[in-house]
């Protein structure tokens, strides 16, 4: 019986220095620089954000109608038509078009998701983002 409380403390034991050794092993190797944490006076504002590649830009006026004629090619594929995944009311695609009436729309930057169709093209998503002006 008393080999057996022994044998249960060594494994009790082992477990702890197992988990304390493996992290060991990983150490600080992946830190190449220390940061300073001393407090300062300088503005820290971070790096302006790039749209991704599948972002597009337009800009458009409150009650004007706007007509956008979507890529053609994206990523080396022919897109052969786009479908609405989501966007604002008042918005629609027909082949490589997107037109929107942005009428009673508070400006603002609004977004329309849409999904380009290509043969042997992995399922992918085009952003459209609108800057609506007063």
């Amino acid at each position: 019986m008393m080999l057996l409380r022994v044998m249960t403390l060594v494994q009790r034991a082992a477990v702890p220095l197992l988990a304390l050794g493996l992290m060991s092993l990983g150490g600080n190797a992946d830190v190449t620089s220390v940061g300073s944490f001393e407090p300062t006076n300088e503005p820290r504002v971070a790096a302006a954000f790039e749209s991704p590649p599948d972002t597009l830009r337009a800009s458009a006026e409150p009650g004007t109608p706007l007509l956008l004629t979507l890529p053609a090619e994206l990523d080396g594929n022919s897109i052969d038509r786009y479908s609405l995944l989501r966007g604002p009311a008042l918005s629609g695609v027909a082949g490589r078009s997107f037109a929107w009436i942005p009428e009673g729309t508070e400006p603002g930057t609004h977004e329309a998701l849409l999904r380009p169709h290509a043969p042997d093209m992995p399922a992918d998503t085009l952003v459209l983002r609108i800057d609506l002006h007063s």
